[in-house]
């Protein structure tokens, strides 16, 4: 009989010998691991819906406008003007606090006149007085001769928004008007161009021309010259902005001006020269009276 296995001693499976033939017994073979079940198949995902765009309805998809009248008229120079004279526009801004508070004097003895006082008859004044310096931006060219044709009157176009398109009346010799001539055949001018009641000769003759789009704002602007004149001022909104002065921030009244020339005729410091001279009679509206500065 076989003993039990003593303390100490091997697992009995370890160290008793096989009854027959002094083998050592087998090891019960391991029982299989079951088969895994199989994973279900994964629903196909369902299609993403196709896009549907929203179809609006309309009987006329699009409109036609005939080109035509005074619309195809300012298309015609405008593409000439760009594709005749190379365009540079320099920007700068003009501190015009002290313009403002000359036109807020001066508004009352207009009104007196029944003239509607805008800052147009002062910058038509300052640029005659820069313009007398620097005569090449009062010029047109002619093209078929190859010429510069410097003008010695002074002829400024005020452009005009209307609801037919841009259109351009000039004050003819404004050199020899008064500011408040000025502002009164501006508001002339500009009333009988919205009334459609403008005649062809109060368009031209211009030497110079002013684009004013301040009331509409903006920040700058690159005018379109008016063709065969070689340049044109945009002027722009006045707006209050903490500028330096003698080293201390104070609010002051600032104008953005936008000076479009012609680089065939004038260059470009000859331009910045010419600017900087109209924004000195601006920043000293007294001494226009003088042209002193």
């Amino acid at each position: 009989q076989v003993p039990a296995t003593a303390p100490g001693c091997p697992a009995p499976n370890e160290d008793v010998p096989a009854s027959a033939g002094g083998r050592r017994a087998a090891a019960p073979a391991a029982a299989p691991a079951p088969a895994a079940a199989p994973e279900p198949a994964a629903a196909p995902a369902a299609p993403a819906p196709a896009f549907q765009p929203v179809v609006v309805h309309a009987e006329t998809p699009e409109e036609r406008i005939p080109l035509r009248g005074l619309r195809r008229t300012i298309a015609e120079r405008m593409v000439k003007s760009m594709y005749t004279a190379p365009h540079v526009t320099h920007v700068d801004e003009v501190d015009v606090t002290e313009l403002v508070a000359l036109r807020q004097r001066a508004k009352e003895v207009a009104a007196a006149r029944g003239i509607k006082l805008t800052y147009l008859p002062f910058i038509a004044k300052a640029l005659i007085a820069a313009l007398r310096e620097f005569p090449y931006l009062n010029a047109t060219i002619d093209d078929e001769r190859q010429e510069i044709v410097l003008k010695r009157y002074y002829n400024i176009g005020i452009a005009t928004d209307t609801e037919d398109g841009l259109i351009v009346p000039v004050v003819k010799h404004a050199d020899r008007k008064s500011i408040l001539q000025i502002a009164a055949e501006i508001q002339y001018l500009t009333e009988k161009a919205r009334q459609r009641k403008i005649d062809l000769e109060d368009l031209r003759g211009g030497t110079f021309t002013i684009t004013n789009i301040g009331a509409l704002g903006g920040i700058f602007s690159t005018p379109i010259i008016n063709h065969p004149e070689v340049a044109i001022l945009g002027v722009h909104k006045i707006q209050e902005k903490p500028v330096v002065r003698d080293g201390q921030i104070v609010v002051r009244s600032m104008l953005p001006l936008a000076l479009s020339f012609d680089h065939r005729i004038v260059d470009g410091a000859y331009a910045a020269r010419f600017l900087n001279r109209v924004m000195a009679y601006l920043e000293q509206p007294d001494l226009l009276f003088m042209e002193m500065v």
